[in-house]
């Protein structure tokens, strides 16, 4: 895992189209599959729209098989949503952003590492709005789950 900046941001609510996910926090790719498919059939990606995983439980005060989250894509348009969709839209304001590299496998450390920086180096306070990933890409451009990604790791702030 590589940081490559940590800043505070003010940022933008985002309205997404999300398919929400109850379980394991790793078991949220097959929503993540089925949303990416329907935005294929549907050719929402020509318009570049952002994705997002969103976590809505801290895993260490909530039981695995209860964790809520979703696979949200940026909402760019007005389409009918396919079976088991919301529209959500993710709260904006003051967060702190931490930019990493990771493989699948480095999610929980990351989000350690941002969770420590934003409490312990930066002396910030933890909000209740929305704690999410923002995917940029893969580092060398090509997809994959064994491809390193450029995420931005999101928690909000006082």
């Amino acid at each position: 895992m590589k940081v490559n900046s940590t800043e505070i941001k003010n940022l933008e609510p985002i309205k997404t189209i999300a398919i929400p996910h109850v379980g394991e926090y790793s078991g949220i790719a097959g929503a993540f599959d089925k949303l990416a498919a329907w935005a294929g059939a549907n050719n929402l990606w020509a318009a570049s729209p952002k994705m997002v995983g969103l976590y809505q439980d801290d895993p260490t005060n909530t039981p695995h098989d209860q964790l809520r989250s979703k696979a949200c894509l940026e909402d760019l348009s007005d389409i009918e949503l396919g079976e088991g969709m919301e529209r959500y839209t993710i709260s904006g304001g003051k967060y702190f952003v931490m930019q990493v590299e990771v493989m699948m496998s480095e999610y929980e450390e990351a989000w350690q590492k941002a969770y420590a920086a934003a409490f312990n180096e930066k002396g910030c306070e933890c909000d209740l709005r929305d704690h999410y990933e923002l995917y940029l890409g893969c580092v060398d451009g090509t997809q994959g789950v064994d491809a390193p990604w450029i995420v931005e790791l999101r928690i909000p702030v006082k």
